[in-house]
């Protein structure tokens, strides 16, 4: 096989009494219950006064104890929790119940006639080789059965040669039929045993595979995670944390399209820092970068409502996408984002507006018409940042911008 896994003795002892309970209890019983009765019938016109319906309830009852038994263990799973124990109950079972029969054919042998006799012989071989096949799977049952019927009798009937005219002829032919199904039951018990460690590696297999798969399925969940993770990331801004432009392209067209089926005003604010350029030369860019997670911050606290978006559209230029806001509105969120970020009070000394970092606003507020597009309010804004520029810097300018 291509796949192999060591399957344990234990396991497959178990799998092996899970058939045998499974199937014997109905064989034996069956077959006991037909050899019982085929004595029955045989004994009953002796002569001599035996006690046969006594024997007979006594066999049926100690066959279907038997019976009950090996469901019980089956029923109960012992043979899994506990198969050695079950394994030398069911060898005792066997031994019982062979020798019970191979007594009845020694001592009421004594009183029977020949015809009779050998008779009462062959429905003990009948039964014996008849259960093989479903008997034989745990080897040791059947060959303690055989120990306990065949064999004794054999010797019985080798010891009384002399008595009766055919006891040596059958002493022998039980005796070789003792060692060929000794023999057979080697094979049938091998060729079960491979079924049964075919079948557990066939279903180690399955469960591998299914373990394999469930990882695999995990592993793939992860990736998906992983990958989402990943876009995620690339839409962000890696100093600042905020949306950057590529993140950002698909929410400017998503809130154009939603202002215009809504009718309602969309606002932008676009924000550059005042000589920024001056300050990275003059503090370093360690500290140029503080300055822009500090504006960054500032953003974050005026974007509170659902769709307002804060975005560095690159270097030290951010913008404000807020949904839903008039002019009045955003000149009011664009003089606090100016407010705020100079009372950070973050020194610049290279400025020429201010000896605090300061920053320059530009804000377009309309309700776009079907044919606007979102470049038309970005460069709107723009053009109302560079007039904010031209003004001194440190301000803001309302763009007059339709749509």
């Amino acid at each position: 096989m291509l796949y192999q896994r060591k399957i344990s003795r234990g396991d497959a002892l178990s799998a092996k009494l899970a058939f045998q309970l499974q199937n014997a209890r109905y064989v034996m019983a069956g077959a006991q219950t037909l050899g019982v009765l085929s004595a029955m019938f045989l004994l009953w016109f002796q002569y001599s006064p035996l006690p046969i319906p006594a024997w007979g309830i006594g066999m049926l009852l100690l066959s279907f104890l038997q019976s009950i038994h090996m469901g019980y263990a089956l029923e109960k799973q012992r043979h899994i929790q506990n198969p050695g124990g079950v394994l030398r109950e069911i060898m005792l079972s066997s031994l019982v119940g062979g020798l019970a029969w191979a007594a009845t054919v020694i001592w009421m042998g004594q009183q029977l006639s020949d015809d009779v006799l050998y008779a009462l012989i062959m429905v003990m071989v009948i039964m014996t080789v008849t259960t093989v096949a479903a008997t034989a799977v745990v080897r040791e049952f059947y060959l303690i059965w055989i120990c306990a019927t065949l064999i004794p009798v054999a010797s019985y009937l080798g010891w009384q040669h002399d008595v009766r005219p055919f006891n040596l002829t059958f002493a022998m032919i039980l005796t070789g039929l003792a060692m060929l199904m000794a023999l057979l039951t080697e094979g049938i018990s091998r060729s079960f045993s491979q079924m049964v460690e075919s079948g557990l590696e066939r279903e180690a297999m399955a469960k591998d595979l299914s373990g394999v798969s469930d990882t695999l399925r995990a592993k793939n969940l992860q990736l998906q995670e992983a990958r989402k993770q990943l876009a995620d990331l690339a839409k962000l801004d890696e100093l600042t944390g905020l949306r950057n432009r590529r993140g950002a392209d698909k929410a400017f067209e998503l809130e154009v399209s939603r202002a215009q089926r809504a009718g309602t005003s969309l606002g932008v604010i676009m924000i550059d820092v005042d000589y920024f350029k001056a300050y990275n030369d003059t503090y370093g860019h360690p500290a140029g970068d503080d300055v822009l997670k500090q504006i960054a911050g500032v953003l974050r606290s005026v974007t509170s409502r659902a769709g307002e978006l804060a975005i560095r559209m690159g270097g030290e230029e951010f913008l404000l996408l807020l949904p839903g806001t008039s002019q009045a509105e955003a000149m009011a969120s664009a003089e606090k984002i100016r407010a705020r970020i100079t009372d950070l009070q973050i020194e610049h000394s290279a400025s020429g507006v201010a000896n605090v970092v300061t920053v320059s606003q530009g804000v377009v507020a309309s309700i776009p018409s079907m044919s606007t597009e979102f470049k038309q309010l970005l460069e709107a804004a723009d053009q109302a940042l560079y007039a904010s520029k031209e003004g001194g810097r440190n301000g803001v300018t309302l763009s007059a911008f339709r749509a």
